[in-house]
């Protein structure tokens, strides 16, 4: 008896793994994932979860919506759904990022008014909104339209007499933040202006941009796959190239799963930018390069999203999926995030 309960336990862990390692590879599995991620996430925050995650992250509420939004757009237009659950979910989220719990942490009075992380994300998901087929079903076209014209303005009066990298908070910068806000805006003079100016401020000796504005010449692993992913969307003609420099700088394989380290010298220093470091692999640098390497279509993308989906105990029964037994979900809105870029 105890031999054959282990016997069937051990065909159950193995079917389970090859369940998890095998989402990403089958459209079936990767659609079902992201749907109930999408469920489950919706639920939670619809619940008032975001408020926690504010009180864990700087920008925990903000940043939570911003990426549930961007998920369920991607999501929806990647597979040509146009329907009226998923519309609402991201008025939802919407509704969260421009409410007074939300902004109560930025500063009115920096310019550009509450600061560049506000600004570049909310503007990134009202932007994106707007160009997919889901716009249609908004109840929040008005709103949604009147804020990113809002912004835009905004930011172009900051940038059109001198250009240069704005504002998170007071005396405070990330060029990262810079180029999402870059990745909303419409106006094509001042984005490529933008562009130059940050890629032209870095001091550090591969012409990888820095992670802050207070040390010109430090690059992390985690902003470094943020910045990737940003100059890819917008085009920026050496994006590969720039691609394989953080590569050979950060990236170590194994298997083909890409593990990315945090800090240059491989150190295991860590803040809440790059979550846990291990043996010096940073997970937010790691999980935000899935993403990364999905729009440089580099198939190492699946299978790290696979050894990341394996790892973290993913459970995914009755129309819901989370991750770490739901104690930390930020880290399952990252896996969503990756996964809807993922094809």
């Amino acid at each position: 008896m105890i031999k054959k309960f282990f016997k069937r336990t051990g065909i159950v862990i193995l079917l389970y793994a090859l369940l998890c390692l095998g989402t990403p590879f089958n459209k079936f599995l990767r659609n079902r994932s992201i749907d109930n991620q999408i469920t489950y996430l919706s639920q939670i925050l619809d619940k008032g979860y975001d408020n926690r995650l504010q009180r864990k992250f700087p920008e925990g509420k903000l940043f939570s919506n911003c990426l549930l939004s961007l998920s369920t757009i991607e999501y929806c237009d990647n597979n040509k759904i146009v329907v009226e659950k998923y519309a609402q979910i991201v008025d939802n989220c919407i509704k969260r990022i421009q409410s007074k719990k939300a902004l109560s942490i930025f500063n009115p009075d920096l310019v550009p008014k509450y600061g560049m992380f506000y600004n570049g994300w909310s503007n990134y998901v009202y932007t994106t909104y707007q160009k997919s087929p889901l716009f249609k079903h908004s109840a929040l076209r008005e709103q949604v339209i009147e804020q990113c014209n809002e912004i835009e303005s905004r930011l172009v009066a900051t940038q059109i007499d001198s250009m240069r990298i704005l504002d998170s908070y007071i005396e405070a910068s990330w060029p990262a933040d810079n180029l999402i806000g870059l990745l909303s805006l419409e106006n094509d003079s001042i984005k490529q202006e933008w562009m130059t100016t940050i890629l032209k401020s870095t001091e550090h000796e591969s012409g990888l941009i820095h992670h802050s504005g207070s040390n010109n010449s430090i690059i992390r692993g985690s902003s470094t796959a943020m910045i990737t992913f940003c100059l890819d969307r917008l085009e920026f003609e050496k994006s590969l190239i720039y691609n394989n420099s953080a590569k050979d700088i950060f990236i170590d394989e194994y298997l083909g799963i890409q593990l990315v380290k945090e800090n240059e010298d491989g150190s295991s220093k860590m803040d809440v930018d790059s979550g846990p470091v291990v043996f010096g692999y940073g997970a937010s640098a790691t999980i935000m390069n899935i993403k990364t390497q999905a729009s440089l279509n580099n198939p190492r993308s699946k299978v790290t999203w696979a050894a990341m989906n394996l790892i973290s105990f993913p459970i995914n029964l009755f129309g819901k999926k989370y991750y770490l037994f739901r104690q930390e979900p930020m880290f399952d809105l990252f896996m969503l995030w990756g996964s809807v870029e993922i094809n």
